[in-house]
């Protein structure tokens, strides 16, 4: 199955904003917010948190991932084409 270029864009926006979004919330859960009262959760929900930093660490290998093979991706797509003639 071949994935279209606007589903594959939606799918990397939708993948880092997922990341940041994952990163924030454990930030959070660890942490608290003491300026509007949120106390850390993590003490209470341990096999949660375990896992939502489970889900972070296969966001940061995925990101990974994505970051290098959309280099490798534009080469190749890239290469079929002539360079630009100079006038």
């Amino acid at each position: 199955m071949q994935l279209t270029s606007p589903l594959l864009q939606l799918l990397a926006y939708l993948m880092v904003t997922s990341f940041s979004s994952v990163a924030e919330f454990l930030y959070l859960a660890y942490n608290g917010d003491r300026e509007v009262s949120w106390s850390e959760a993590c003490s209470y929900y341990g096999k949660f948190c375990g896992r939502a930093a489970a889900s972070f660490a296969f966001h940061v290998i995925i990101l990974l991932c994505f970051c290098a093979l959309s280099p490798l991706s534009a080469y190749r797509y890239f290469s079929r084409f002539e360079a630009p003639s100079s006038p």
